[in-house]
């Protein structure tokens, strides 16, 4: 049974092996053996089947004790080598309690959450209210060690010719914002999907940890649930209607949230077209154009 358990989804497989290539290939075909040691050294018995994210896979476990937890193995990359720290840091604060980590080996023993109850199908507002409350808890100053936002985004793959002119004519503005305000532990990738329910609180999962000003974790709450927005004429003013609540809910500053959302969204639409994802870029490009102030 657990060599069943164990096995590697074939989707997951494919697109880690196209991504990363002949070390993705390796790492595929040793991750059951990887699984299996870890297993043996925590005192692990696999329950089911793994849950595929886009760079791990996750499984449910029960510990020696009988207690219920999640064993978590990721691709080890720049979004994903702090993930342990960070959840460290936090210490079950807003964020899923850490149990034991393995860094070579990229995995992760946590608490288990109710998976099926996210914030992906709570009300609007109460979503955004509880969202705040989270990031409330998970904006720490104690962000040392970790990577900084912006320095980070600049060493992606430069923009293409698309959307090069529009993002040089924020850059200098973007910087500026960045560097004079106070910095925090960001999440990275804060949106309702990514939080869970423990008991009656609400929980933080996944997190891509760096550095910055806390309004630059709020765009993903922005095109997360994207399809809940207005459509035609009314879409702008919906989805500024949802980045005012945030920012409200949050106390954020609204210059930065708006020029940190805009920049943020022209990135990831140029992102988009690099990878000629249409749908992407045009929910990109409808958050960039509504949190244009001009």
């Amino acid at each position: 049974m657990t060599s069943h358990y164990l096995t590697v989804p074939e989707l997951f497989a494919a697109r880690t092996v196209e991504r990363e290539q002949e070390a993705g290939r390796a790492w595929i075909d040793q991750l059951p053996q990887l699984v299996e040691q870890l297993l043996r050294e925590w005192g692990l018995t696999l329950v089911g089947l793994p849950v595929s994210g886009n760079v791990g896979l996750v499984w449910e476990v029960r510990r020696a004790d009988g207690t219920p937890a999640m064993l978590k193995v990721s691709w080890r990359d720049v979004e994903t080598r702090n993930e342990a720290e960070a959840l460290r840091r936090w210490g079950g604060r807003g964020a899923v309690r850490l149990i034991a980590a393995s860094g070579e080996a990229g995995a992760l023993l946590m608490e288990r959450l109710d998976a099926g109850v996210s914030l992906s199908k709570a009300p609007m507002s109460a979503a955004i209210e509880a969202a705040a409350e989270i990031l409330r808890l998970l904006h720490v100053p104690e962000w040392s060690g970790f990577d900084d936002a912006l320095e980070l985004e600049s060493r992606m793959a430069a923009p293409g010719e698309k959307y090069r002119e529009r993002l040089r004519a924020l850059r200098a503005d973007v910087e500026h914002a960045f560097r004079n305000a106070p910095h925090v532990l960001l999440h990275g990738d804060f949106h309702y999907e990514n939080v869970l329910r423990r008991g009656t609180t609400w929980t933080a999962i996944d997190p891509k940890p760096t550095h910055g000003p806390g309004e630059w974790d709020l765009l993903p709450l922005l095109r997360n649930r994207f399809d809940e927005l207005p459509r035609g004429p009314r879409q702008p003013g919906g989805i500024r209607d949802r980045l005012d609540s945030l920012i409200v809910a949050t106390g954020s500053d609204p210059d930065r949230a708006y020029l940190f959302t805009r920049y943020r969204a022209l990135r990831d639409a140029d992102y988009a077209d690099r990878v000629n994802d249409t749908g992407f870029e045009a929910v990109a490009t409808a958050i960039a154009e509504a949190a244009s102030r001009s």
